[in-house]
């Protein structure tokens, strides 16, 4: 048998649109017809979308699904079918959006309702420049009547195309002999947006237009602050050194020296701090760019700042917010820079020994014997001993370790020994609780500890911690109040050997009573 041939759209939906009058199934069909059932498979997505504009009556949602699948012919069919001039619209903008000037050119010069390139104030003009499709862009400038406004939106096609650094959808915009667009419209968003992505032959047009065009400084300086989160050093400098309307490195308060400390531009953080006119302050923003670098871990960035000429960071800016930072990253050379600096320098116990907890927490262990080790203003444990509690959570155990062995935690220790003992039986953290369960200083806590860390190790399916709890002797008077819940959160989660290693030891203490 021959093979059947591929129907046109206009066909396909002659027989659907009948087969639909009729409420008959696609099953039933192929049943009745061999014909039509090859049809109707090897068309599959065209009778959806016409069964959907049947059933709808909605030219932009079924043509959403035709472009969607690429079915060209089938869009072309829709956008030729008379419709609204509403309809039309959004066509227009859904196939300026998709870049498509065949069907662009078809819904303008369609004879009923013929799209407007300027409907809707020009969205289909900025759905198009925001997807750089040029030809479309161009299609609708040059549209002999209701031509799109380069212009429009007050100049929102303009900052769509120069976020997606399309530098020719950019030209053609400004360049467009009637209603042209202004670099400096919408004070300068589309320099900013330019600048965010790092498009500079897009920042150069901008800034360079003959006429209005964008100003370096606009939006409080918002470009440069763009520029140096982004490490683009040559823009940094087009922006600083603009002939008029130069970038002030310290505008907004020298919120660009923090992104670029931030992000570890030193490059870009040095031109700030050297800039011969309104240079950028180290301690400006109560020395935010110092914190920032040292939650990165940017040492250079972070001696620079504390070696500035003038305005100088300080290391303990922020109650110690910098080495709150560091510790919590791990960045153990820059902690050590803060602790050592000559002026100013980071206090180890700031904020009440927040850095301690937070290094603990992360198991630093290098950050927490420096914070302990200080030889002033040395950390400390909280009173609530929780850095005991952080480190045994994630099984850190060489913290936990060095935390029961500090004589200026010990006391500490004690209290958050049963929380501890809990959080990394939660954890199933094995060895961690092998050494909670062998520290001398947390005996007293085992009557709270011991049945609340079996009941969470059995939720968990932790055998090996379970084992080691119910074994050992001094919590066994506590473990023993907690095998009944362990044993319903272990059958809850179906931990089959933790429920067995439990059952057995009830049955055993059952039998040793009588």
């Amino acid at each position: 048998m021959s093979p059947l041939p591929h129907l046109p759209s206009e066909v396909v939906a002659d027989i659907v649109l009948r087969a639909l009058r009729l409420k008959t199934p696609i099953c039933d069909i192929s049943a009745v017809c061999r014909f039509w059932h090859s049809i109707v498979v090897r068309n599959f997505a065209e009778v959806l979308m016409l069964r959907e504009l049947r059933e709808n009556g909605s030219m932009v949602i079924v043509l959403r699904r035709a472009l969607q699948h690429h079915k060209l012919d089938v869009a072309l069919g829709l956008v030729s079918r008379p419709g609204s001039l509403e309809e039309s619209a959004e066509a227009l903008m859904l196939v300026a959006r998709n870049g498509n000037t065949d069907l662009a050119r078809c819904l303008m010069h369609a004879p009923h309702h013929a799209a407007h390139a300027d409907c809707q104030n020009g969205n289909a003009l900025v759905a198009a420049a925001a997807g750089g499709h040029i030809s479309v862009i161009r299609i609708l400038l040059d549209a002999p009547q209701h031509a799109a406004h380069a212009n429009c939106q007050d100049g929102e096609a303009l900052v769509e195309a120069a976020f997606g650094g399309h530098m020719e959808v950019v030209r053609t915009l400004l360049d467009a002999p009637q209603h042209a667009a202004h670099a400096d419209s919408y004070d300068g968003n589309a320099l900013v947006q330019a600048v965010g992505g790092g498009h500079i032959q897009v920042v150069c047009l901008l800034l360079d237009a003959p006429q209005h065009a964008a100003h370096a400084d606009s939006y409080d300086g918002e470009a440069l602050v763009q520029a140096a989160g982004g490490g683009y050093i040559e823009i940094v400098c087009l922006l600083l050194d603009a002939p008029q309307h130069a970038a002030h490195a310290d505008s907004y308060d020298g919120k660009a020296l923090v992104q670029a400390a931030g992000g570890g531009h030193i490059e870009v953080v040095r031109l700030l701090l050297d800039a011969p006119e309104h240079a950028a302050h180290a301690d400006s923003y109560d020395g935010d760019a110092l914190v920032q670098a040292a939650g990165g871990g940017h040492i250079a960035v972070v001696r620079l700042l504390l070696d500035a000429r003038e305005h100088a960071a300080h290391a303990d800016c922020q109650d110690g917010g910098a080495l709150v930072q560091a510790a919590e990253g791990g960045h153990i050379e820059v902690v050590r820079i803060l602790l050592d600096a000559p002026q100013h320098a980071a206090h180890a116990d700031c904020r009440d020994g927040v850095a301690l907890l937070l290094a603990a927490e992360g198991g630093h262990i290098e950050v927490v014997r420096l914070l302990l080790d200080a030889p002033q203003h040395a950390a400390y444990a909280s009173g609530c001993g929780w850095e005991l509690v952080e480190a045994a959570a994630g099984g850190h155990i060489e913290v936990v370790l060095l935390l029961l062995d500090a004589p200026q935690h010990a006391a500490y220790a004690e209290w958050g020994g049963g929380a501890a003992l809990v959080r990394a039986a939660d954890g199933g953290h094995t060895e961690v609780v092998r050494l909670l369960l062998d520290a001398p200083q947390l005996a007293a806590y085992a009557e709270w500890g011991g049945g609340a860390a079996l009941v969470e190790a059995a939720a968990g399916g932790h055998i090996e911690v379970v084992r080691l709890l119910l074994d050992a002797s001094e919590y066994a008077p506590y473990t023993d109040w907690g095998g009944g819940a362990a044993l319903v959160r272990a059958a809850d989660g179906g931990h089959t050997e933790v429920v067995s290693v439990l059952q057995d030891h009830i049955d055993g203490k059952t039998r040793r009573e009588q």
